[in-house]
């Protein structure tokens, strides 16, 4: 907690959305600053001596920090109002944009009030370029879990997710689990901006060996150990499907329950209730109903439907309804708004901006129902700068 100038206790967050609202400056630049300043927003331990001196205001190069502005609102708040100052009036000070500067043996020309502005702050290149990396590294251009994204000059190809970049290992990968409409070309640089994940390297449903014995399904995200050598047999499986992996391999999917001569479906398998009409997909002993007609479409285009008696459903638990695939793009029928799904969620697309901006296409956007739609609950805005 800090003191405001009023002497109320403020958190953190109060403090960043006050000062910001107070002075309309983008509270990313605040968060950006504090960072490059005291390091606030990745030190899990800082020292008090760091909140006093946040932004680094009253703390001139010469030396010496002024008491008169220690403390972390008066240094947020000060700071916040000091960059407004530069943006209305920077006319008053010695960097203008527009105008070209020897600073620290390079030619610079800011192009707007604001980039003067981080100059008058912090007359030096590697503090600024210090700040332009932080912003990137946290704020640049997202795309959310689910997206697949390639570099405009590159052939790899990327999934998104957790906000990683996972780089699928070869073509036949991308097209068994992926729908390569989606794909999305962008900058090396704004690839960059994620951290790389582990690759994906096996197709669905592959059958998997580490050191041990034991032999493991991959379904998505998840291995399922095959109970047994008789359940293997009965499954249908043979020898030659086996892939031999490591454990770091086989550490790279979280546990999901064995397969057992009691699984039925460990590949999934649509049934329709004989008398409700309902359609389920059943994959490792949980059914999950199909809501609507567009996400049979959608999701399971070609797999055959088998109808069996209710009594027979009700021997599987119950899951969440299966929604449209991450990444899909869709728009209910007459209305304006453009959603992106990402785990499972309907995310808004802010504006025509925003879409242009994400690099989405036209093409993409599935036009569906209002009940398809709330079958995802509605998530973050996409802005384009998220």
């Amino acid at each position: 907690m800090t003191i405001d100038k009023e002497g109320a206790l403020k958190s953190a967050v109060e403090t960043f959305y006050e000062t910001a609202q107070r002075w309309q400056i983008n509270p990313k630049y605040l968060l950006v600053l504090v960072q490059k300043e005291q390091s606030l927003l990745e030190d899990t331990d800082p020292s008090q001596g760091q909140y006093d001196r946040a932004t680094g205001y009253g703390c001139p190069d010469s030396g010496g920090c002024d008491d008169r502005w220690k403390g972390f609102y008066k240094q947020v708040n000060s700071a916040a109002a000091q960059t407004r100052y530069y943006v209305d009036n920077i006319k008053e000070f010695t960097y203008q944009p527009g105008k070209t500067y020897n600073i620290d043996g390079q030619s610079i020309t800011p192009v707007n009030n604001a980039t003067a502005g981080l100059y008058n702050y912090t007359p030096h290149i590697h503090g600024n370029q210090n700040f332009f990396n932080l912003y990137n590294k946290y704020f640049s251009m997202k795309w959310p879990d689910g997206s697949l994204l390639q570099a405009d000059d590159g052939d790899t190809v990327y999934f998104i997710e957790n906000g990683v970049k996972r780089a699928i290992a070869s073509k036949s990968i991308l097209v068994s689990r992926f729908d390569t409409k989606k794909i999305i070309e962008t900058s090396q640089s704004e690839l960059d901006n994620y951290a790389d994940g582990a690759p994906i390297k096996f197709l669905n449903f592959s059958l998997l060996q580490g050191p041990t014995s034991d032999i493991y399904m991959i379904v998505g995200d998840t291995k399922r150990k095959i109970a047994s050598t008789e359940v293997f047999k009965k499954a249908g499986f043979n020898d030659d499907e086996i892939i031999k992996v490591t454990d770091a391999d086989l550490a790279l999917f979280k546990d999901g329950s064995d397969i057992t001569e009691y699984t039925l479906y460990p590949t999934g398998k649509l049934l329709q209730d004989k008398t409700k009409k309902t359609i389920y997909y059943v994959l490792g002993g949980t059914k999950r109903l199909v809501a609507t007609s567009e996400i049979l479409k959608y999701n399971f285009s070609g797999m055959p439907i088998t109808k069996i008696n209710s009594e027979d459903l009700d021997i599987f638990p119950t899951g969440n309804p299966i929604p449209l695939a991450d990444g899909d793009i869709v728009k209910a029928k007459n209305q304006k708004t453009i959603y992106v799904i990402s785990n499972g969620m309907r995310l808004p697309i802010l504006n025509i901006s925003a879409f242009n901006k994400m690099k989405y296409s036209w093409k993409n956007v599935k036009i569906i129902s209002q009940q398809t739609l709330e079958v995802h609950p509605i998530g973050q805005t996409i802005s384009g700068d998220w």
